[in-house]
């Protein structure tokens, strides 16, 4: 009895001593192992506006902005925090809005996080970059303690400061950990459905990842690219021309005319198909096609878009 007593007040004090610090950083966080409802709950994150909540991108419309450049600022808002128990464990799930910085969305990027995945991503920072991390704070965990919805807000702050100071970073930013927390698994799962030829499976896949991959590294960056093309591929092969259409536009229009990406003919030559199957004007492309002719340039050379993608992915 005397032992329940003064866990009682032990736990009394550390939730006190939690409650009165300033600054959400040094909050020292709860374990995810703590039992804490029999039933899952979502707890939502209320201080985030309308447009931050608005998951949902508009019918028939590309997952896609185009015209982020990969040097303004990016927000991460945790919107919701999901408290699941599976069998005898129990864990919270962030689901996390990144977005550009004071932009209206016409695009959602999110990804969902469990505590771990960031005690994983802060471990493997820390032995990749020591010096650049030393200044970094990470949110740690309490021995004891449950899961209030306060503590949950209160961490999930804690995370966007620590996601915010991550990307300031530009090596930690461009860096494969980083990669790897946010998207890197789901897209090697995409590639992977497009190599099996389930083409709406790798879709809804890659639609997912790509908004993500644009705010946080560019519409130039060679992977959004890369996603981008897949895209093409993939409703290509299921006779989707409007949107592959709208993905290959998007990608040419990423390449900003460089001729020597090796993407950008067999893209060029899509384009054109496309342009042609939904009657469209394709002048404007077909007069890119002729200056590559003009210039000296093979344009008759039969690239596979696919396999291109396929291999840079497993390199």
């Amino acid at each position: 009895m005397a032992s329940l007593l003064r866990k009682d007040h032990l736990k009394n004090n550390l939730e006190k001593a939690c409650i009165r610090r300033d600054d959400v950083q040094d909050l020292v966080l709860l374990d995810e192992s703590d039992a804490f409802l029999d039933t899952n709950l979502t707890l939502e994150i209320d201080d985030q506006d309308e447009d931050a909540k608005s998951l949902a991108s508009p019918a028939g419309s590309v997952s896609f902005e185009g015209d982020f450049p990969g040097t303004g600022m990016v927000s991460f808002d945790v919107v919701s925090a999901d408290k699941i128990k599976d069998g005898r464990s129990s864990f919270v799930k962030y689901t996390i809005l990144v977005s550009s910085h004071n932009k209206i969305q016409k695009v959602p990027g999110t990804v969902e996080k469990r505590y771990s995945d960031f005690e994983k991503l802060n471990t493997c920072l820390r032995k990749r970059f020591p010096d650049l991390m030393e200044e970094v704070s990470f949110p740690g965990k309490l021995l004891i303690g449950n899961f209030k919805n306060e503590t949950i807000a209160r961490r999930s702050r804690a995370f966007e400061q620590y996601l915010t100071h991550l990307f300031s970073i530009h090596r930690v930013r461009f860096s494969p950990e980083f990669v790897a927390f946010f998207y890197e698994e789901d897209l090697r799962d995409g590639y992977a459905a497009m190599e099996r030829g389930c083409y709406s499976d790798a879709i809804s896949i890659l639609e997912k990842c790509l908004p993500v991959q644009e705010k946080l590294q560019g519409d130039w960056h060679p992977d959004v690219i890369g996603t981008l093309c897949s895209l093409v591929i993939c409703y290509h092969a299921i006779d989707k021309i409007d949107m592959a259409l709208k993905y290959a536009d998007s990608a040419l229009s990423c390449l900003k005319g460089n001729r020597r990406d090796k993407h950008y003919l067999p893209l060029l030559h899509l384009d054109i198909y496309f342009h042609w199957m939904q009657g469209k004007d394709k002048a404007h492309l077909e007069e890119k096609l002729a200056q590559l002719r003009k210039d000296g340039i093979n344009t008759d050379k039969d690239i596979n878009l696919k396999a291109l993608v396929l291999d840079r992915f497993k390199s």
